[in-house]
């Protein structure tokens, strides 16, 4: 009996609309509306699960080779960049529309005696390109001391990332 009332309580919760196949407004995040569209809208080629090679600029400079990072299926980040005073950056991203994710970065900072000397934290939008295999984003970067207390907040970063492929050898293998 109790398994004929499961199967009949998971029969039911099928007939649901996940949140992405409701008719509601997508983009949504806490609150904030990045974009209004349907939420039946087409997903394919809508993620940004894989590695990625990112380059960033100043406000007021070119862009330049800054990290690479993955993003991993169950929301997570794990990168790492050019700057040898900084430690492995971990984060968290959401899909928040169509071709739009936020994210939120983190990592750590040393001198050159590797004593910890502060925290950094990058808060950011991406826009997947069409063909998934690049994206552009806009992040605000805040500066803490090693308490966690702000320092400075630089917004407006602006970055370029595009998908890293597999590659194979150019001189096979003869094993």
């Amino acid at each position: 009996m109790r398994f004929h009332v499961l199967f009949g309580a998971l029969a039911l919760l099928t007939q649901i609309p996940a949140f992405a196949q409701g008719t509601g407004t997508c983009g949504v995040f806490n609150g904030v509306v990045f974009q209004t569209a349907p939420c039946n809208m087409s997903t394919g080629n809508q993620s940004l699960e894989g590695t990625w090679i990112a380059q960033v600029a100043q406000p007021g400079a070119a862009l330049a080779l800054f990290e690479v990072g993955t993003y991993h299926a169950d929301g997570s980040y794990s990168g790492a960049n050019v700057n040898p005073a900084h430690t492995e950056h971990k984060g968290v991203w959401v899909r928040v529309g169509d071709r739009k994710f936020v994210f939120t970065f983190m990592f750590f900072t040393h001198d050159d005696k590797g004593v910890f000397n502060g925290i950094v934290k990058a808060r950011g939008t991406v826009t997947l390109a069409e063909d998934g295999k690049s994206y552009d984003s806009v992040v605000e970067r805040v500066v803490m001391d090693t308490t966690g207390k702000e320092l400075a907040v630089t917004p407006g970063i602006g970055g370029h990332s595009v998908r890293m492929d597999l590659e194979l050898a150019r001189t096979p293998s003869t094993q």
